[in-house]
């Protein structure tokens, strides 16, 4: 509630007490001034609302405080009938604390992964930390979102590219994109659409990783001789034959 006594509000943020005739130092008495008490109700608002765009009292220099003009803020009432206030009620050009360069205001507890926030040596050794630990974190293990391969396929994966988790994720890529084109392929042949699904073919996945290890043996051997090889080529046609050879070993299975 608003608190009235002998006093009078100026702009509707501060109360204003008259001290008067000081009989014992024979002078008036500076006017006190404070804050306002905001909590007011519906009642409050209603008859005190002209105070709010009033001119505040300029006072002399004799060490008098000046008071600026305030614009009014606006009021809401809840079905309490109680003063809602705006979150910018206590922002003025009072505060000498505030920063006005916006820089300094950035947080710098951002997340931020990039390469270009840590050093070659650390670098390095995160990579190889997801390299080493590949098989844990990218099988599936009947788990959605992970990649449907067996935890040997990764660490071979992970023992051929040179601690490079980018060279990793792009022979995995590899394996994918045949086993894509084998379905097409597949599909091509039979007339009928076919998914293969790693996940039910522990089988499959094991003939993968043995696939992979005599394709990298092949490949390091072409390349010491200076032959010219595509590595990627060569692994992607590699796949492609296990996959297809695979299912069609899985055709006259069920017949």
């Amino acid at each position: 509630m608003f608190k009235w006594y002998n006093g009078s509000y100026i702009a509707g943020l501060l109360f204003q007490i008259k001290q008067g005739f000081d009989p014992k130092k024979k002078k008036n008495l500076p006017n006190r001034l404070y804050l306002a008490d905001l909590e007011v109700t519906a009642k409050d608002v209603y008859i005190k609302r002209d105070f709010a765009n009033k001119t505040a009292e300029t006072l002399d220099t004799s060490g008098h405080h000046e008071i600026g003009r305030r614009q009014e803020m606006a009021e809401t009432l809840d079905t309490s009938g109680h003063h809602e206030i705006g979150h910018n009620l206590y922002k003025t050009n009072l505060d000498t604390n505030k920063d006005t360069n916006k820089d300094t205001n950035k947080d710098t507890s951002m997340l931020d992964f990039s390469s270009t926030n840590f050093s070659q040596n650390v670098l390095q050794k995160q990579n190889q930390d997801i390299v080493a630990n590949a098989s844990e974190f990218l099988v599936s293990n009947g788990n959605s979102g992970k990649i449907p391969l067996e935890a040997e396929t990764i660490k071979l994966i992970s023992l051929w590219s040179a601690n490079d988790p980018k060279k990793m994720e792009k022979m995995i890529g590899i394996i994918f994109n045949a086993k894509k084109a084998s379905e097409t392929f597949i599909t091509q042949q039979t007339g009928k659409p076919t998914t293969i699904f790693l996940d039910n073919y522990e089988d499959l996945q094991h003939d993968i990783t043995v696939s992979l290890r005599r394709t990298f043996n092949a490949i390091r051997n072409k390349q010491d001789k200076k032959q010219k090889v595509n590595p990627e080529n060569y692994i992607f046609g590699a796949m492609r034959n296990t996959f297809e050879v695979w299912y069609s070993e899985y055709l006259q299975s069920l017949s």
